[in-house]
């Protein structure tokens, strides 16, 4: 309490000086109060030492974060785009009929987590040949997927359904249940679009800004 009355006490000595000598005398580096306690530089908030030249830290950092960005952006459309022309390959393929024989959700290890997959085997027939096949689609979760999405095949495709299965003219063992593309794949291709945006506009953002300066400086000579 005494060192809260000292600065009260300085500040209403501060302000009746400046009003008794005006604004022409106002010296902002002299002492105010030459016999109080008040320092203003006690209270002050002072730059802290850890921070600075932070800021051209982060500068330099910015080109590899938007460098990061479109890396990563392109790959993840890219093999969405890739995930997308397979489903429309698989379009113009011949079907024909085909059972299921198994049906059921296998369990799948991937970095220590536990996720599924629909393990679905069916048999179809190409001319006198008699096939085998796994493949849901051409595109799928080789890490599996959750366990509703895995049940919700198993139950989609249950022992002894009938089903029509679409298989590739120039090798008949590839074939496939399902034509679409996952929705994963156009998640990942909207995904890698924003990411590739997002960097191109910092980096415009950053280019701007270093020509402000410039501006400014040619703005002066002029």
């Amino acid at each position: 309490m005494p060192g809260l009355l000292d600065r009260l006490v300085a500040i209403l000595q501060l302000r009746k000086s400046f009003q008794a000598a005006g604004p022409a005398a106002i010296d902002p580096s002299a002492d105010p109060a030459p016999n109080s306690k008040f320092e203003p530089a006690q209270w002050l908030p002072r730059p802290n030492p850890a921070l600075v030249g932070r800021e051209e830290t982060h500068r330099s950092l910015l080109p590899y974060l938007v460098a990061s960005l479109c890396v990563i952006g392109a790959v993840t459309a890219a093999r969405s785009w890739e995930q997308i022309q397979h489903a429309r390959t698989t379009a113009s393929w011949p079907y024909t009929r085909g059972v299921i024989i198994s049906s059921e959700v296998e369990r799948v290890m991937n970095s220590e987590t536990v996720r599924w997959r629909a393990a679905i085997r069916y048999v179809y027939r190409v001319g006198r040949r008699e096939i085998i096949g796994s493949r849901l689609s051409l595109e799928e979760a080789v890490s599996g997927v959750d366990e509703a999405t895995a049940q919700h095949y198993v139950e989609k495709y249950r022992l002894r359904t009938p089903v029509l299965v679409y298989y590739n003219p120039e090798r008949v063992g590839d074939a496939v249940l399902e034509q679409t593309a996952p929705r994963s794949a156009y998640l990942g291709l909207y995904l890698g679009t924003f990411l590739i945006a997002l960097g191109a506009g910092l980096l415009v953002t950053r280019r701007r800004r270093k020509a402000q300066p410039v501006r400014g400086q040619i703005a002066q000579i002029a």
